[in-house]
């Protein structure tokens, strides 16, 4: 049985244990285990953290942890009687703000009837921003070791492999970590007894940095590999130099494939001196000219121009040779050159500057289009044609809208006139009584009809003929069609910008009537797809030149788009302005929406004259 132990000890002991709290070199303090209020704190606390004994008694635990951790922190510290808590990871805050790295270990105790805990703190500061700088230097030294073009790999005593970095993972054709740990003889035996074997055993035998160039054989492939030994073993650096040592041959193989292609091509390149005298005659060049490359070595390429350019060909050559420039186009992108039966070709050249032997040599690539300057004169005229016609049809239509719009209003309007005054008439002598209810319907719905007829007839003239056009110009016609617009389309803003004194400017008739009819399809595209609140029409010029742009704040186009097939009215408006020497664009207006542009300014010292 134990003896209990007198008082006289028991005291003795209470006062060692207390002495042993308070003088303990670890900071340590106790707390309520309910409510976490601290009850007493030893002297290492108090110079740890910074607090009087006053101020840290009225603390409670978690005012010593950060806010983020404070739940954990309470979920933790209000464990049930006889658990031990122990947290690696605790962040305390000091009384000067400092925050620093714990482990808490902390013992159930009873003091006077209160459940309270026992918790012994050892500052985990320097050692955890020890281990993160040795994490920092690992990684940075990782980070360097994978980032260098070098392959890299480390071997210790028994040449197993302990760091393996990317680039030397993609030589030897394996992933790094599969290498960790694994015998390199073991993993690459086509390399034992080789110069890799030799020279690296000699590096660790003899203390010596080795560096040597030698055919990989797993790979067929050379490395120059430069060995470290060290005490661990060995650090090997090594890149792959097959390159090098194939450069001969590929530069073998280059010469034949230039040789093969100026073979194949059909652009003719000659090689000439600053005088030039031809050095070197292509395939291409004989196929063109029609002399072969014996004929022309050693004659001066002035024999391939027509006669009337040779003279100034010694100058232009040496100009050239001369300049700063290393190439330039001949010509004005086309030049002429003679063929070997007499022929004048069209060509396309560049002229180039290169230096072999310290020599320097002009180098003439040269391209035939003459078939292609033939076709491009051909659609030249087509396209002078296809204007011409377009001319003449718009000036066909003009005259056939106005026969169109003279018989609508002249016969067609005056007979809609004349139906509409006889049924007014049979309805002023119709009887007012007696008279049958279905006939004065029926005389009722043929006067609607009537009506109807004769503004669908106004309609129709007006878009037919625009009003005011011909007598008052462009500027009356537009403002006109933008007011009857308005009138349709109400919740729109039209508004017309024309500078003071431009009003009552007139241009060409056709000009005008291009111009307007172009408007007028701007104006019908940006009514039916722009979704727009507000369209403007800008007009400016001079009697030489005229410039329209009608501008809506819609959805937008965006510029330079192509026109979509079947598109025949923005395809119309092109065709328009081309006909009469204007042009039309069509792009984003500067605050968003469409801008369609109509520009006419006949060409200094042009001749052009309206049909």
């Amino acid at each position: 049985m134990d003896t209990p132990l007198s008082l006289d000890t028991a005291r003795k002991l209470d006062v060692g244990y207390r002495l042993l709290f308070e003088k303990n070199p670890l900071p340590m303090w106790v707390y309520d285990a309910q409510s976490l209020r601290m009850l007493a704190v030893n002297e290492a606390a108090l110079a740890q953290y910074g607090y009087s004994k006053q101020d840290f008694v009225g603390l409670s635990v978690l005012d010593l942890h950060l806010p983020d951790d404070a739940a954990q922190a309470q979920q933790q510290l209000q464990l049930a009687c006889g658990e031990s808590v122990t947290q690696k990871l605790w962040r305390h805050r000091l009384a000067d703000g400092e925050v620093i790295d714990v482990e808490v270990v902390t013992e159930f105790v009873e003091i006077d009837g209160i459940q309270a805990r026992l918790a012994l703190v050892r500052d985990l500061t320097a050692q955890r921003r020890a281990e993160e700088a040795q994490r920092e230097l690992t990684e940075r030294l990782t980070n360097t070791l994978e980032s260098i073009t070098d392959a890299f790999f480390m071997v210790d005593d028994d040449w197993c492999f302990t760091y393996v970095n990317a680039q030397a993972g993609k030589l030897l054709r394996r992933a790094p970590g599969e290498l960790l740990g694994r015998n390199v003889w073991q993993e690459f035996p086509q390399a034992v007894g080789t110069i890799f074997q030799i020279e690296g055993e000699r590096a660790v035998r003899e203390k010596t940095v080795v560096t040597y160039e030698a055919v990989f054989a797993p790979y067929d492939e050379w490395r120059e590999v430069h060995a470290y030994p060290s005490e661990r073993g060995l650090a090997v650096y090594f890149r792959d130099v097959t390159e090098k040592h194939l450069a001969e041959q590929r530069l073998r193989e280059e010469h034949q494939t230039l040789s093969a292609v100026m073979d194949s091509t059909t652009d003719a390149i000659i090689s000439i001196n600053v005088d030039g005298e031809i050095r070197m005659f292509s395939p291409g060049a004989e196929r063109i000219f029609g002399y072969s490359g014996a004929q022309m070595v050693g004659q001066n390429m002035a024999l391939l121009l027509p006669e009337r350019y040779r003279a100034a060909h010694p100058q232009q050559l040496r100009s050239f040779a001369d300049s700063q420039a290393t190439s330039h186009m001949m010509g004005m992108g086309v030049v002429k050159g003679l063929h070997f039966d007499g022929r004048e070709l069209d060509l396309e050249g560049t002229l180039s500057k290169v230096k072999i032997n310290d020599a320097q040599l002009l180098i003439s690539c040269l391209r035939d289009v003459t078939e292609r300057a033939v076709s491009q004169c051909q659609l030249q005229q087509s396209r002078a044609q296809l204007s011409e016609l377009t001319q003449r049809l718009m000036t066909q239509e003009k005259t056939l809208v106005k026969q169109l719009a003279k018989t609508l209003h002249d016969q067609l309007g005056q007979t809609l006139a004349a139906i509409r005054m006889s049924n007014e008439t049979m309805q002023a002598l119709q009887p007012k009584k007696g008279s049958s209810p279905a006939l004065q319907r029926q005389q009722a719905q043929l006067g609607k009809l009537v009506d109807q007829a004769i503004r669908q007839v106004r309609q129709a003239l007006l878009d037919l003929r625009p009003p005011l056009l011909e007598d008052q110009g462009l500027v009356a016609a537009l403002d006109n069609e933008l007011r009857n617009r308005s009138m349709t389309h109400p919740q729109l803003d039209f508004s017309i910008d024309v500078p003071c004194g431009l009003e009552s400017m007139r241009w060409p008739s056709e000009i005008e009537y291009a111009a307007f009819m172009v408007a007028r399809e701007a104006l019908e595209n940006a009514l039916r797809h722009a979704r727009a609140s507000a369209i403007a029409v800008q007009l400016s010029g001079t009697a030489t030149l005229l410039q329209l742009q009608l501008v809506d704040n819609g959805v937008g186009i965006a510029a330079g788009a192509v026109v979509p097939t079947g598109h025949l009215g923005m395809f119309g408006m092109h065709e328009r302005a081309q006909a009469v020497g204007a042009s039309v664009t069509v792009g984003a207006g500067e605050d968003g929406g469409t801008c369609v542009s109509f520009t006419w300014q006949p060409e200094s010292g042009s001749n052009w004259c309206p049909l």
